[in-house]
């Protein structure tokens, strides 16, 4: 069986783990007190930010957390409700404490108490009992967007925090949608929260897991793991290939498979979510053979202040990086080769 996957978001036999990122949000969630209950994990597409928060999730699940999932497609709020009040380990609390929730659609009506009408009130209720309970709460949000429904949700998790509830909030996104968010004027804490961009993969533990895998050369899985980058989605694409095709190297065929596969998958998306500018700036990048600033300006016939403020958001998007003093250089693997074969509107 293949052990790379071209599926995302789902954990491939082949995983390579960030330890060290793992590690902060563990520590920081574990201490006493928290030094913080939140964090946003920010990537490009393909940079293994639901596998990270996956792992981060089974984690926590082992050491005996409550974790939610919480889709972005849902209401946030009625959502988090819902999941708490009929999670099997804390509805028995509930019921002992006499919460009536018929009015909300998210339990039973107890007879003789009164109804909960509010949504957040029934919250902190239901909170008020795993807090008693010494039980911890983990939400996940997988790619959030700067929604009203993320806007509520997120307003309400403030107040949880400021009451000391057992709260705890993972999410990620890409950054453009993360900085949305973090810029609305009611949700100045998300600005003030840790972010952690997902960098490459550590190259020699890739060169080690292929080796592993493939029994080939050092040389061969050093060329195989140049070719990744260090992006995530690439290190799948690349094995998953070579394992496909029974080789224990680069070959022509790979290499043509590897280009349709990272088009069709990834970067035909990221190319459609940059706007006209970012694009131009990106192929002159790519056609460049100095990498140089002044250079790439000059092709452009961009201002310096003009070019800098792109050149500092295509940096937090992931998709360029610097390259020494005045240089800069593309990230992603062969996405000057995909640039060449796209039709361009100037």
């Amino acid at each position: 069986m293949n052990p790379f996957t071209l599926n995302f978001g789902i954990e491939p036999t082949s995983y390579i783990s960030r330890n060290t990122l793992k590690d902060e949000i563990i520590h920081s969630f574990n201490a006493n007190p928290s030094t913080s209950n939140l964090y946003m994990i920010t990537g490009l597409r393909g940079s293994g930010k639901t596998v990270f928060l996956t792992d981060i999730e089974d984690y926590f699940r082992d050491q005996g957390w409550i974790v939610f999932d919480l889709s972005i497609e849902t209401n946030l709020l009625q959502s988090f409700a819902a999941k708490l009040y009929n999670h099997q380990k804390l509805r028995s609390f509930f019921n002992l404490a006499k919460l009536n929730f018929s009015h909300l659609g998210i339990g039973i009506e107890i007879n003789g108490e009164p109804p909960i009408t509010d949504l957040s009130t029934a919250i902190e209720r239901m909170l008020d009992v795993v807090k008693k309970k010494n039980k911890k709460i983990l939400i996940s949000v997988d790619e959030a967007v700067n929604s009203e429904t993320m806007r509520t949700f997120a307003s309400t998790f403030q107040i949880l925090l400021r009451e000391h509830y057992p709260v705890y909030l993972l999410m990620t996104g890409l950054y453009e949608n993360i900085y949305d968010l973090q810029n609305v004027k009611t949700l100045t804490f998300l600005y003030r929260a840790p972010k952690i961009t997902l960098s490459p993969l550590n190259t020699t533990a890739m060169v080690v897991e292929y080796q592993g895998i493939f029994k080939n050369t050092l040389e061969e899985a050093r060329e195989m793991a140049n070719l990744t980058k260090g992006y995530p989605y690439a290190y799948q694409v690349t094995g998953y290939l070579c394992f496909k095709n029974g080789t224990k190297h680069i070959t022509e065929e790979v290499l043509n498979s590897f280009d349709v596969y990272m088009d069709e998958y990834v970067y035909s998306k990221i190319w459609q979510e940059q706007s006209p500018v970012k694009r131009k700036i990106l192929m002159a990048i790519g056609s460049s053979k100095t990498g140089r600033v002044k250079d790439i300006r000059y092709s452009l016939s961009m201002s310096s202040n003009a070019f800098s403020v792109y050149r500092q958001r295509l940096i937090r998007q992931g998709l360029i990086q610097s390259d020494g003093y005045g240089k800069v250089k593309l990230t992603l693997p062969r996405f000057e080769v995909f640039m060449d074969n796209q039709f361009f509107d100037e």
